[in-house]
């Protein structure tokens, strides 16, 4: 599949941005600010092959990130920004599972108190070097406009293209594209609330599906198209602490079987400082999916897509506590737990749990 779908987007974007910048008063000087980080982990994950069945293969897991980020300040109060992430995880026992990401971002924009208007490019993949022809490429670019309304509310839009190029299985590659909305409130200092909504369509390499007369799954001979609109509302309260509630609801349209959906999606975020330069963090989201068919193979292949795209966060019910001992100003110590689960999905039983023990070096 060709993407010619990218290029009226990224004219549409590159224009808007152009336009935008006339309005935008000098800057008067030339300025740049760097900054990395360095993580190591030493845990144990207790379904390594995210296997659906009884006989789960647990094994210890080191995990290494490395982060750099940079900001230049430009003439016209334009700001060019970019950031670069590195990340490995190896098993001692279970070395096909050995894997290497890396992740790029560039960001080319301007704001001021009025306006503001940036196009982003990013390019991220992920592959095992102990499976052959085993990855995922995805590159993509994001415009966003946003506007201040008045002293409490702030408009955005913004419109997000990518590609997920899926190695060995290609019928799960695709091509992505959101339109989103995004009005903010802040009700008060500490106080803020959002309203978003968004069109996601996605252009599937692999054909679309149906349900033969003897209830066999069979391609039809078209591509799988995919329609998801989405609705979300959430709240943010920040006062020494932080927390922040959002209800999402997704309606997905699918022209192949069984694949059409609808999501009902509640998450939270808190983090809370604690005595002795301590900071506690947790992050959960708990959802109830239902497909519109019964195809039970169909709607595995979706969750494993999503399991191998790396959007458990964002397709399955999640939970992650972190607490962080800050030594100095650049080193922490880091005490994580994760766990990725499917209870309310009408799919095979699939969980994983993750326990970490690490360092933070860095800014």
């Amino acid at each position: 599949m060709t993407l010619f779908r990218i290029s009226p987007g990224s004219w549409l974007a590159f224009f808007s941005l152009a336009f935008s910048l006339p309005f935008f008063s000098p800057a008067p000087a030339f300025s740049a600010d760097t900054e990395g980080r360095a993580v190591f982990n030493l845990g144990y994950d207790d379904n390594v092959y995210d296997d659906t069945s009884s006989q789960k293969k647990g094994d210890f897991l080191y995990r290494m990130v490395l982060e750099g980020r940079t900001l230049i300040s430009l003439p016209q109060t334009l700001a060019l920004s970019g950031s670069l992430w590195n990340g490995a995880e190896f098993f001692p026992q279970e070395e096909s599972e050995n894997r290497f990401r890396q992740k790029l971002s560039l960001r080319l924009g301007s704001e001021n108190s009025f306006i503001a208007a940036f196009l982003k490019g990013t390019l991220e993949n992920s592959f095992f070097p102990w499976k052959e022809n085993y990855y995922y490429f995805k590159p993509g670019t994001e415009f966003s406009l946003a506007r201040n309304l008045s002293s409490v509310f702030r408009a955005s839009l913004r419109v997000n293209y990518q590609y997920f190029d899926y190695h060995p299985e290609s019928d799960l590659s695709y091509q992505f594209l959101v339109y989103s909305g995004l009005i903010e409130s802040r009700i008060r200092e500490d106080l803020r609330a959002e309203l978003s909504g968004a069109e996601n369509r996605r252009w599937y390499e692999g054909q679309a599906r149906r349900l033969d007369q003897q209830n066999y799954l069979d391609s039809v001979g078209f591509a799988r198209d995919d329609l998801v609109d989405e609705f979300s509302l959430a709240l943010a309260y920040s006062p020494r602490w932080f927390l922040r509630t959002a209800y999402n609801f997704q309606k997905g349209t699918s022209n192949s079987y069984g694949l059409s959906f609808q999501t009902h999606r509640m998450s939270l975020t808190f983090s809370y400082p604690l005595p002795t330069k301590t900071i506690f963090h947790l992050f959960g989201v708990v959802q109830v999916k239902k497909y519109s068919g019964l195809g039970a193979y169909t709607i595995w292949t979706e969750d494993r897509r999503i399991i191998l795209a790396d959007e458990q966060d964002e397709n399955l019910n999640a939970i992650s506590v972190r607490v962080e001992q800050k030594v100095n100003k650049y080193l922490s110590l880091q005490l994580n737990y994760n766990r990725y689960s499917n209870e309310f999905s009408r799919s095979r039983p699939y969980s994983k749990n993750l326990f970490f023990l690490g360092v933070r070096f860095g800014t």
